[in-house]
């Protein structure tokens, strides 16, 4: 005659043992989470990276074809841009270097980093910027005219598609507002994070990395003067801004962001 209480039935998880169970998943969510997420923004800062070669090669490209001149930042034309939903407006037409250097580079998605500013409408903000005193909105240096091109900043992560750094204006020390400041750099600045120099947050753009390490980690990829690109600490960056600073701008300052006298 069989039982009414099978040996062979199932027992259910006691109190303590679902508990363990949990203790145990929630340990090891804690330490793959980070992991995956550091894992992550490598991918960015890889794909970053390249956008930045390519985009560093479409800048010696154009350089070899222009007398050795590096791209204007922004300029002004009275045709319409090579892709044309860029910078229109209804007096005429701007255009950014991503547009005057984009019949070598054929790629729009290049001027947009994976890690920058999702919402913003156009490539020029919260993705990559040049230097001012390399490439400046009213002249452009030549490549025989910098002392050390593999040792200076040409173009890097940034807010704006431009970063000026002189006496009448430094995006990096004194950020200015809205996009206009270097990622990872706020903790310098010694302003609050909820935004500072101007630097407004509130705004439609994303300010994330300035009040983070940097674009990338604690740092931002950066392209030099001669085409090659380096990942390179937001502390460093910095730190060559401010010996600039304190050298009173002057052309005779070792800085990285000084065409005329760098590192």
């Amino acid at each position: 005659m069989q039982s009414r209480h099978s040996t062979n039935s199932l027992r259910a998880f006691t109190l303590i043992e679902l508990l363990v169970v949990i203790a145990i998943i929630s340990i090891l969510a804690a330490i793959l989470f980070p992991v995956f997420a550091r894992a992550r923004e490598s991918a960015r800062r890889a794909s970053c990276m390249s956008n930045l070669k390519q985009i560093g090669l479409g800048i010696m490209m154009y350089v070899q074809d222009y007398d050795e001149k590096y791209p204007l930042s922004f300029t002004y034309h009275t045709e319409v841009p090579p892709t044309g939903s860029w910078g229109s407006s209804s007096s005429g037409y701007y255009w950014f270097w991503q547009q005057i250097i984009y019949s070598y580079t054929k790629n729009v998605q290049l001027y947009s980093c994976p890690s920058g500013d999702t919402t913003a409408a156009y490539p020029y903000s919260g993705n990559y910027g040049t230097n001012d005193n390399i490439m400046s909105t009213a002249t452009s240096l030549t490549l025989s005219a910098l002392d050390s091109p593999s040792t200076t900043y040409l173009a890097f992560d940034a807010g704006p598609y431009r970063m000026m750094i002189s006496s009448s204006r430094d995006d990096v020390t004194s950020p200015q507002g809205y996009y206009w400041y270097l990622p990872g750099s706020q903790k310098y600045t010694g302003c609050a994070a909820t935004g500072c120099h101007g630097v407004d947050i509130s705004a439609g753009f994303k300010h994330s990395d300035f009040n983070s390490d940097g674009r990338h980690f604690d740092g931002n990829n950066v392209i030099f003067a001669d085409g090659h690109v380096k990942w390179t600490k937001t502390a460093t960056m910095w730190n060559e801004a401010t010996k600039f600073k304190n050298g009173g701008y002057a052309q005779s300052t070792q800085s990285a962001w000084n065409p005329y006298n760098s590192n």
